[in-house]
């Protein structure tokens, strides 16, 4: 058989960079309103409860990751993805007009999660398709990137196209993210693949697996157990940054958006960067890197925030050196459970699932709890508290047996 790197590729990738994007970007356009939603002019409900219109989009990928990663290993990543994007597709298609009735803008998010998790998971055995495994990580960091530049595209347009903050300018910005997710779902119908005529490398022979006895090879790393950690401190406390930053900024709009925007957009370069910079120098040396880059940061946007009066110029630059940092060792974490002892062509999307899965519970969880343990009333309670989960991440890196 001939093993040949096909130009189509690219493509492939592109298209999937695009779906992604559209979802990253939907999601967190709700993020920079949640405060508005919280107040008796709109929806007079607790920060908890505002939080849910994120949250529950990340709780829908704990239920779908699963059948999502069998699908993937039977059926192949295109169909999951297909179907993650109808979802999202739909659910964020229909938002604009449901603003009058709190209960029917959270369906509109619980529609859109349901297609979370067939995308996500996708992710990873998608890129294994068309991509040597050993260079498969660069793509894997493109793709990915796509959704923490979606997350920087909501959290900083919606503010601009919602200023002031009425309906009608509400409905113009979510009509036009949906617009966007329309558009990149029919985009990825039209040209995503698959797999190539011929694979990439030579490949081992793929036995089929039984769900259990997959899960079981994956559990055969002791890294295995780790990874997902990880990505639950990341995925979760990106979501809760992303709020509390807003927070912070409710009576600055504009500015608030800025730099939550600046920030997500400094996740999308850590994400993309970090597989190449692990290539050339460690995937672990680079991960303990950019944690404990994450961390000095953190101290330093906090502190300059609060107790010294600058331009807020700086703050987007410190929270966009923070961004890169923080989410750098998620797209890692991700890679290195699919290159791990035990993974296979067989198992690669119980392994994606069991990623995805988990960090979609601290998704799912952590923004609705870090309201209710740390209010954001008085700011030192949650910086602590997203400090000690960064020292939690930093330390099960410096755990993780040598990748």
């Amino acid at each position: 058989m001939e093993y040949k790197l096909y130009g189509y590729r690219w493509v492939v990738v592109g298209a999937f960079w695009l779906v992604i994007f559209a979802y990253g970007a939907n999601w967190f356009a709700l993020s920079p309103l949640l405060s508005t939603f919280e107040n008796a002019e709109w929806f007079n409900i607790p920060a908890w409860e505002a939080h849910l219109l994120i949250s529950l989009i990340g709780m829908f990928v704990i239920f779908f990751a699963w059948p999502a990663g069998s699908l993937i290993d039977k059926k192949g990543p295109k169909l999951s993805i297909t179907i993650g994007a109808l979802f999202m597709a739909i659910g964020f298609s229909v938002r604009p007009w449901l603003l009058g009735s709190f209960s029917l803008l959270l369906l509109s998010s619980i529609i859109a999660g349901v297609g979370l998790a067939w995308i996500l998971v996708a992710l990873a055995p998608q890129m294994l398709r068309w991509f040597p495994a050993k260079n498969a990580g660069l793509p894997v960091g493109i793709a990915a990137s796509g959704l923490f530049i979606g997350f920087g595209t909501g959290s900083l347009v919606m503010p601009l196209l919602a200023n002031p903050i009425d309906e009608t300018h509400i409905f113009n910005g979510f009509l036009i993210f949906g617009i966007i997710a329309i558009i990149a779902f029919f985009i990825w119908l039209l040209v995503g693949k698959d797999h190539p005529i011929t694979p990439p490398e030579e490949r081992s022979k793929v036995e089929k697996m039984k769900f259990l006895e997959g899960m079981k090879n994956v559990f055969s790393s002791k890294n295995a157990y780790l990874y997902p950690l990880i990505g639950f401190i990341i995925v979760g406390i990106t979501l809760v940054i992303s709020s509390f930053i807003h927070f912070l900024y409710k009576d600055q709009v504009t500015e608030g958006g800025y730099i939550a925007g600046f920030l997500l957009y400094g996740c999308a370069i850590g994400a993309f960067f970090a597989p190449f910079m692990a290539k050339k120098y460690g995937l672990k040396k680079i991960a303990l890197t950019a944690v404990g880059g994450s961390i000095l940061f953190w101290l330093i946007l906090f502190g300059v925030h609060q107790y010294v009066d600058i331009s807020w110029l700086l703050l987007v630059f410190i929270a966009f050196l923070f961004g890169t940092c923080f989410q750098a060792s998620w797209p890692l974490a991700l890679y290195s459970q699919e290159i791990e002892k035990g993974v296979t062509e067989a198992n690669v999307g119980i392994a994606a699932s069991l990623y995805v899965s988990v960090s979609n519970i601290g998704a799912a969880v952590l923004p609705v709890i870090f309201p209710i343990l740390f209010p954001f009333n008085d700011p030192l309670i949650p910086v602590i508290a997203i400090l000690a989960s960064l020292v939690i991440c930093i330390v099960l890196w410096a755990v993780m047996k040598k990748t």
